[in-house]
């Protein structure tokens, strides 16, 4: 009888035959030889080559070959694999493949999958990322948690996120980042809000000046009284009317 090569192909995947399981993925995924796209399939063929790590390093390094020569959707196949072996930086680029270009895989919520699990796994970019999804779910306390752990990994909208809570008095409770914990109560806390933004506008990158170095002059300038613009304005305006005049007597 004759065996037809989608079945061998499927035999020696089943056997642990790396090639064979790269391809019975491929096939899968994309449903050639007249077979139905099957994800849940695909990802049970990414599974058992993951397993096998010492592919996962070069499988890496050849997914970052095809993105940048333009192969999308080969390098996503590429980085599922190292992604399913937990490597956190793999599943950071599924994800952003995943939202950036829309990519025909039938992954049930993509990019949050796999952020959330990169995050898990202590990816700061990741944890930022995947506080701004819980916080539009509304899971607030979630979200603050994100944040701290991104924060506690230098990221600069990890902190961002947090001083956004305490300048609107969101009550998440107790945060920590890295070893200094914060509580975040029911009322606005402007001394924590300005704390936490200066931290983040200090970190120096382009990012966090302007992201957290606007909110800050605005904050400030909301706090300013008239009393206090009185106080600096006039004898500014004083001084320099004063130098307008020496400047004329001396002409």
């Amino acid at each position: 009888a004759v065996v037809s090569t989608q079945s061998t192909g499927k035999k020696a995947a089943e056997s642990g035959h790396k090639e064979a399981t790269m391809i019975a993925a491929e096939q899968t995924l994309h449903g050639v030889h007249n077979l139905t796209s099957s994800c849940p399939e695909a990802l049970r063929f990414i599974r058992s080559l993951a397993i096998q790590s010492n592919v996962v390093t070069k499988l890496h390094r050849v997914a970052q070959t095809l993105f940048e020569d333009g192969e999308h959707e080969k390098a996503l196949l590429l980085y599922l694999t190292a992604a399913e072996a937990g490597i956190e930086m793999a599943q950071y680029n599924v994800a952003w493949l995943c939202q950036e270009f829309e990519l025909r895989y039938k992954i049930d919520r993509c990019s949050e999958r796999y952020y959330r699990a990169s995050a898990l796994n202590g990816h700061g970019p990741s944890q930022s990322i995947t506080g701004n999804n819980l916080y539009r779910e509304g899971r607030y306390r979630d979200a603050a948690i994100m944040y701290g752990e991104a924060a506690g990994n230098g990221v600069d909208e990890g902190l961002f996120g947090l001083g956004h809570f305490s300048r609107y008095g969101v009550p998440v409770g107790v945060v920590t980042i890295n070893s200094t914990s914060y509580y975040f109560g029911p009322d606005p806390n402007r001394t924590l809000t300005w704390t936490l933004w200066s931290q983040c506008f200090h970190m120096g990158s382009d990012a966090a000046v302007i992201g957290c170095g606007i909110p800050l002059i605005l904050e400030f300038i909301q706090t300013i009284t008239l009393q206090t613009v009185t106080c600096v304005i006039v004898p500014a305006f004083v001084a320099v009317f004063s130098l307008s005049f020496w400047l004329s007597r001396r002409v």
